[in-house]
């Protein structure tokens, strides 16, 4: 039989970090973007994460985002800075990395086996167009 089980895969603006005896737990804001009127995105709102992990073993000192892999395990209400009321949702990760700032070429090969990285291509130049 197969187990039942919802997974997600978060990638945020890492906020906080804690450190505590039993784990660790990090805060996470996750941009809700919208496209305008004159047809350009802008970010309308923010959805915030409480991830917490028992491994303490990474070092996010200078890490300004993450990607999750975890389990919604619930919510969590609070009050903003402005006074009006929020909400987080919890997620207990399984897993955290930490995004770098340049995609590397192996990383690119993982995805596209065939991608010709640094291979000039002959330009088609009796293209119809």
């Amino acid at each position: 039989m197969i187990k039942n089980e919802a997974k997600v895969t978060l990638t945020g603006w890492l906020n906080n970090v804690a450190d505590f005896e039993w784990g660790r737990a990090l805060k996470l804001g996750i941009d809700v973007r919208k496209q305008n009127h004159q047809g350009e995105w802008e970010t309308v709102d923010k959805t915030i994460y409480d991830v917490t992990t028992n491994d303490r073993s990474q070092n996010f000192e200078h890490v300004k985002q993450v990607v999750v892999t975890g389990r919604i395990t619930g919510t969590n209400v609070f009050q903003k800075r402005d006074g009006s009321t929020g909400f987080s949702i919890k997620v207990r990760a399984e897993e955290i990395s930490p995004v770098s700032e340049k995609t590397n070429e192996a990383a690119i090969m993982n995805t596209w086996p065939t991608a010709q990285i640094g291979q000039a291509q002959p330009i088609e130049e009796s293209a119809p167009f």
